[in-house]
């Protein structure tokens, strides 16, 4: 039987998993993610999700009282997340400065500080 490639690709993504002794899960992009679940899925505490979607970074539905993630939009927001997050370490990498290297750890701390307060004027 002959598969077309993207299955031929999903399967060997699935198997190369299982070889590193990894769980899989196959499940469809429209299924619908409780925010617990979604909250497992970002290695995140329930009450941060429930915040991510209180704050408009993930678009959710309501169920009654529940709210309820699709995991295409919880896929979405992962892979932004990631991609801030490299942006940041590259950003962080360009201002290293090996030569003096006190100084660049001071200036990390402050922006650190900063990140910090900007933070606490949310919350």
């Amino acid at each position: 039987m002959e598969l077309p490639e993207e299955v031929y690709l999903a399967l060997r993504k699935i198997v190369d998993a299982m070889q590193s002794g990894l769980a899989v899960s196959v499940v469809p992009q429209a299924t619908r993610l409780t925010t617990q679940q979604a909250a497992d899925l970002l290695n995140v505490s329930r009450p941060t999700v429930v915040k991510l979607l209180d704050e408009g970074e993930i678009p959710f539905e309501k169920a009654g009282t529940h709210r309820r993630v699709i995991l295409a939009d919880l896929l979405a927001y992962r892979e932004r997340r990631r991609a801030r997050q490299y942006d940041m370490l590259a950003a962080t990498r360009d201002t290293l400065d090996e030569d003096n290297l006190e100084q660049t750890l001071e200036d990390l701390k402050a922006a650190r500080k900063a990140v910090a307060a900007k933070r606490a004027v949310r919350a």
